[in-house]
């Protein structure tokens, strides 16, 4: 069964990764006061409310912005 998360804890994790850029989802949990796999099990949920990451080939997670065009 799919777990629900609410949109403010969503929007905090996203929040949290936004001024953290660079850090894997154990540094964000640290930071927020939660567990790894809640921050992992949230990455889903937050592409699905339009909240996107992008996770490079060592697991820190970047906000994704599109880049300005010239």
């Amino acid at each position: 069964m799919a777990r629900k998360y609410q949109t403010h804890r969503l929007e905090e994790i996203y929040q949290t990764v936004t001024k953290n850029p660079g850090r894997k989802p154990g540094s964000i949990a640290r930071l927020l006061g939660a567990q790894r796999s809640q921050v992992t099990r949230a990455l889903p949920a937050l592409e699905d409310c339009g909240y996107l990451l992008c996770e490079d080939e060592k697991g820190r997670l970047w906000p994704f912005e599109k880049q300005k065009q010239f």
